[in-house]
């Protein structure tokens, strides 16, 4: 194995070891999201620091966007955003820092996670991808051919074959001894029959739901409900969550109200849309990790309050501004008419 399969077979083994000392598969994936937030603390604790920053700046900003107040041409919002810019700079403030490296690093973490819930038969029961796959090919092969002709909704991982083996018994696989399409049948029955009585099967049902399967839309059921449950715990922890963290101003942006409602909607449409193509467990583990992760938050906010503002505070930041511009030298040209009032030299 390369490290990355090295690395995710360990994530995958804690979460095995989680499942087994817990008894719930369910408990285990959200011990898991706890402990991969709370490893993630120390980035979360950096970009909370940062949206302080800047928001302890939002008096100054506030300045000079009431200094360009009415004015929507092109030359001046462009002047705005490159006084408001080496603001920033001046008070060691990246912009940066509070957006795209959180986001870089969380990323990879996210998909590592997404491939060791949908794999468990690699990564959490140490299976050889090759007998994985052997495995896969037996029991999706047609019955005529001497396969067990499972349906498999979703294509990705063993996480849905592991479940209907659990439901069915192990002695399912005996067929796969003569299997015509095998030389060494019996050896790969053997080692896949090790394998599993050895690290048992997770037990990826609550009650009658399975999460191990995938929604079928042609074949309603309850797990129908993960894609609802994915849309409204993701639509419920942003607004939530943008209450908690700092929010940039975006003066005489009269579409960002809009913009900001489509966001709303749209993203957790998509994440419900995808959780039709995989298995229950995904959609469940990113419901709860959401829920984690805005319960850090609001511990966060508590702890690391952002700053308030009184109307003095923002009337010292105008004064200040125009005290700056007061004693600002002002170029001379020799070929400027006076009579002429230019944005770029009034300002």
């Amino acid at each position: 194995m390369n490290f990355i399969d090295k690395l995710l077979c360990w994530i995958g083994q804690f979460l095995g070891w989680l499942d087994k000392t817990t008894g719930s598969y369910t408990l285990a994936l959200f011990i898991f999201a706890f402990v991969v937030e709370l490893l993630l603390l120390p980035i979360a604790i950096k970009q909370q620091k940062t949206s302080i920053k800047q928001a302890r700046l939002r008096p100054k900003e506030m300045a000079i966007r009431k200094k360009y107040a009415g004015r929507n041409d092109q030359a001046t919002q462009q002047k705005v955003a490159q006084e408001i810019q080496e603001m920033y700079q001046k008070e060691g403030y990246n912009p940066m820092s509070s957006g795209c490296l959180p986001l870089l690093v969380s990323l990879p973490i996210v998909f590592a996670l997404y491939y060791v819930v949908i794999d468990p038969l690699k990564y959490m029961m140490g299976c050889p991808t090759d007998l994985a796959n052997a495995l896969t090919t037996f029991a999706t092969a047609p019955r005529a051919d001497g396969g067990l002709g499972m349906m498999l909704q979703s294509n990705r991982g063993t996480i849905e074959i592991l479940s209907k083996i659990r439901e069915m018994g192990v002695s399912t696989l005996e067929p796969m001894k003569d299997f015509r399409f095998f030389t060494n049948g019996a050896d790969c029955f053997s080692k896949i029959s090790e394998v599993l009585n050895t690290h048992s099967i997770p037990d990826f049902s609550i009650g009658s739901l399975n999460f191990g399967l995938t929604p079928d839309i042609a074949h309603p059921s309850l797990l129908l409900l993960i894609p609802v449950l994915t849309f409204g715990v993701y639509f419920g922890t942003s607004k939530l969550t943008r209450k908690l963290t700092y929010q940039p101003t975006t003066a005489n942006d009269p579409g960002m109200g809009c913009s900001t409602t489509v966001m709303d909607i749209s993203m957790p449409l998509m994440s419900a849309v995808f959780t039709l193509w995989v298995p229950g467990a995904v959609g469940l583990y990113w419901a709860i990790k959401s829920i984690v992760g805005l319960g850090k938050q609001f511990i966060m906010s508590k702890v690391m309050p952002m700053p308030t503002f009184t109307e003095a505070d923002y009337k010292a930041a105008e004064r200040e501004l125009a005290g700056k511009s007061k004693n600002k030298p002002v170029k001379k040209s020799g070929t400027r008419n006076p009579n002429v009032r230019s944005l770029h030299h009034i300002d």
